[in-house]
């Protein structure tokens, strides 16, 4: 008889297992064809650099690391040895779904542990797919979800991190081995935070000092002690790097949430959380569940509004107040608290008592992670060259035949952009040698538009976009300036490529 509860038992979590697998896969996983445009094509860009000095022993070129975010994304590269053709982008879109894949199975490991009540887990992994998901079709939010960028892996290691809290406090571990791995347990996750984006230092802030207050209260002070050196020593090497080169990486992370270049961002609030909710109105009913059950938890169980529990949640309400504060308002900086938020309601409606053994658990979390990874591997599809460099590859082609070694780009768009020329040189047979500038934000910077006419003079090549298809508007007030002043210079009309682009060869050498 005992034997068949626990047949039962296990079979229980794991079809919750499979649930959360069905509902938290489309979140991340997509098999839409995709088109690198700004940050994106940096962040491949990066992880080209990184793993060509990684396996040919450069540490010099290991620099590609260092820049103005942190080196989380420069590292997908690595374990496909050098990468030097577009087939680095099939590779590393697998490799980030592999690592948020692996993440997710590690919060279902810890919700199961928790206690989350199958119906609440459930209920919550529903308000995370109806938010980011795909539905309806075209939504921004599922874009960003599934784009190639840090922001759905920060969300997965947030909530991972903010689980620690009630985990520590509801699964007890008094041996100081135990403390150690615990601790280890820490670093891994916050340090995975730190290096993904800056901001995850508002969760290691709040979560570090509560993580060792309950170790103390049911560990002891030797428990509590080693629990913090374990994770002092395992944080050790993102601490050191971030010390030493993190400057730019905390500059650029202040102008962009609340420095001036976050005002060319400016979306009034209501105008924002207007457009969110019509472009994807899944997000209002997580809200109105997550928002139904706070209610009911403040009124009938005002007992855990004092525990550690609670606490997290405060915790990621505060980090969504400070997401809405900024005048840069994007919905894929929200996503911590989307996708955290219904499972820390989940864990405050389950109570105590409910948790999964070790053994079922990691089973579950296991079989979790085996299914989103075989649903990652079609993701080496999605990475579509010819929309994504179609435009920077013919601006090579044509910079090829005239022999010119400096380009500059006089317009920015998604299609068109500096980060796609760097990223088609770094991916191409062509311009191995050619040096590409842009003159997009110039004006925004205040820079004199007499520097930029001194550039223009000095290229060989100047490139345009046509009108219908540049963005953002603040990065290209000058372009009509700029384009008359080529004109005048060359005194010939341009080149066509790529069907919107015109290229002027201000000193075209033929081979």
């Amino acid at each position: 008889m005992d034997k068949v509860l626990d047949i039962l038992g296990k079979s229980k979590w794991l079809v919750v297992a499979a649930l959360f697998a069905f509902c938290v896969a489309p979140t991340f996983i997509s098999y839409q064809p995709y088109q690198f445009r700004w940050d994106d094509s940096n962040y491949l860009l990066g992880s080209i650099k990184v793993s060509q000095a990684f396996w040919s022993g450069n540490v010099h070129g290991l620099g590609a690391m260092v820049g103005k975010r942190p080196p989380a994304m420069a590292l997908l590269g690595l374990p496909w040895g050098p990468l030097a053709s577009w087939d680095a982008a099939s590779k590393c879109f697998i490799t980030l779904a592999a690592v948020i894949s692996l993440l997710a199975a590690l919060c279902l490991y810890l919700l199961l542990r928790i206690g989350v009540k199958p119906f609440f887990l459930v209920a919550a992994s529903v308000c995370v797919v109806a938010s980011i998901g795909p539905y309806p079709p075209g939504a921004s939010a599922h874009w960003d979800a599934t784009a190639f960028m840090a922001d759905n892996l920060f969300a997965w290691t947030t909530l991972a991190a903010v689980l620690l809290i009630p985990y520590e406090a509801r699964t007890h571990c008094p041996s100081i081995k135990g403390a150690v791995m615990r601790g280890i347990l820490w670093g891994s996750i916050l340090s995975l935070g730190a290096m993904t984006k800056v901001n995850f230092f508002y969760f290691i802030a709040l979560i570090v000092p509560t993580l060792f207050f309950i170790r103390l209260h049911y560990g002891g002070l030797r428990g509590a002690v080693a629990a913090l050196i374990a994770f002092a020593c395992w944080s050790a090497p993102s601490a050191i790097y971030l010390a030493r080169w993190g400057r730019p990486v905390f500059d650029n992370a202040k102008a962009s949430s609340f420095g001036r270049l976050a005002d060319f961002y400016y979306i009034p609030l209501l105008q924002f959380l207007g457009d969110t909710i019509r472009e994807s109105p899944g997000l209002v009913l997580s809200f109105v569940l997550t928002v139904t059950a706070l209610i009911y938890i403040v009124i009938q169980r005002r007992r855990i509004l004092w525990g550690p529990d609670f606490l997290t949640l405060l915790i990621m309400i505060g980090f969504g107040i400070v997401v809405l504060a900024s005048h840069n308002r994007q919905i894929r900086f929200a996503f911590p608290a989307i996708v955290a938020l219904p499972f820390l309601t989940g864990i405050l409606m389950s109570g105590k008592g409910h948790s999964a053994s070790g053994r079922s658990a990691a089973l579950a979390a296991g079989l979790v992670l085996c299914g989103l990874l075989v649903a990652s591997v079609p993701t080496r599809h999605r990475a579509n060259r010819q929309q994504s460099l179609g435009r920077a590859d013919a601006v090579l082609a044509q910079a090829a035949g005239c022999n010119a070694k400096r380009i500059m780009l006089a317009t920015d768009s998604p299609t068109l952009n500096r980060n796609l020329m760097h990223l088609a040189i770094a991916v191409s047979a062509l311009g191995a040698a050619v040096r590409v500038d842009t003159l997009a934000y110039q004006a925004m910077s205040g820079a004199p538009i007499e520097e930029d006419f001194r550039a223009i003079r000095e290229s060989d090549e100047v490139v345009f976009q046509d009108k219908d298809a540049l963005s953002p508007p603040f990065a290209n007030q000058r372009v009509l300036e700029y384009e008359r002043y080529t004109r005048q210079q060359g005194g010939f009309d341009p080149i066509r490529v790529g069907g919107d682009v015109s290229v002027y060869p201000m000193y075209c050498r033929k081979k």
